[in-house]
């Protein structure tokens, strides 16, 4: 099986457990390649001879491999997440962050790991994407270069750092159904609802669920609520507003919109599975994560 690794660089405390893991991997006769910036970060710690047996690759390169592991927190899952998005690999995370809530796995459990991961026992949620679409610069020629990417989570389009908020004219299936004044708006899957949707008050989904949640920040009118749409609908925003540019992130990624810019979102054509424990249950998540329906 050929394993693919990515994380982050905050890794101290869990060095002594990533070497181990990378080694059974090798040892079990697993092909292990590496995101080169991960790789370097652990050899200049461990030393040289971690990297023996390991295939560094870079975050361009598709590692077109049997199964990855994200060690980091949720940030490092969606940075591994887009490394592989496309390709059909399982991702598995490994938690050495905060909530880490897309990760399954702790190396306080290390008996889990090995089932699941070192012996492929394991169970996958397949989890839709958003695919944003927007003209960007304009290219060679006079015409506008059209830019696509995809998100697990949400596309956040906020207001600038000026006191202006931001008007955001929302089409849906091409009727003129919505208009969102205030900081923002954030469009998420069913996947990024536990996320920014969660903090601005919008309504928590099981990933199962085929739909997307329009949540505004900070509206403008007590009339504007969250709402949860199909993810068959074709969701196209015009974003309009006093500051000449707007900021919109997909998961997290910064970009710089020029006012009138019109951003189209859509279910992207390909899915993304993440590893889960055998008997896993998304209410089991919500209670250990979020502490949702425990016990005061």
């Amino acid at each position: 099986m050929r394993i693919a690794i990515n994380g982050n660089k905050r890794q101290d405390g869990h060095l002594d457990h990533i070497a181990r893991l990378v080694s059974a991997f090798i040892a079990a006769d697993h092909q292990v390649v590496m995101a080169r910036p991960f790789l370097e970060y652990l050899t200049d710690r461990i030393g040289p001879r971690f990297a023996l047996g390991i295939l560094p690759l870079e975050l361009s390169e598709k590692p077109l491999a049997d199964l990855a592991v994200s060690i980091g927190g949720d940030g490092a899952f969606l940075k591994t997440a887009r490394w592989v998005v496309d390709g059909g690999e399982p991702v598995a995370g490994i938690n050495t962050g905060h909530l880490g809530f897309l990760s399954a796995f702790t190396f306080d459990r290390p008996e889990e790991i090995r089932s699941c991961l070192l012996e492929g026992r394991f169970d996958t949620d397949t989890r839709t994407l958003i695919e944003v679409s927007w003209d960007a610069d304009t290219a060679p020629g006079g015409r506008p270069r059209r830019q696509t990417m995809t998100a697990l989570n949400e596309v956040a389009i906020t207001r600038p750092d000026t006191a202006s908020m931001v008007r955001l004219p929302t089409r849906v299936n091409g009727r003129d159904s919505l208009t969102y004044s205030g900081d923002g708006l954030i469009i998420s899957t069913p996947t990024g609802s536990t996320a920014y949707n969660l903090s601005v008050g919008g309504p928590i989904l099981d990933p199962r669920l085929g739909g997307f949640v329009l949540s505004p920040i900070a509206a403008h009118s007590l009339n504007i609520r969250p709402v949860v749409f199909s993810d068959s609908a074709e969701i196209e925003v015009l974003c309009e507003g006093r500051a000449p540019m707007l900021r919109m992130a997909v998961d997290g990624r910064a970009i710089t919109l020029p006012t009138g810019t019109r951003v189209t979102l859509r279910k992207a054509p390909y899915t993304l599975s993440i590893v889960q424990n055998p008997g896993h249950c998304f209410s089991d998540t919500l209670l250990n994560k979020l502490g949702l329906g425990g016990l005061m």
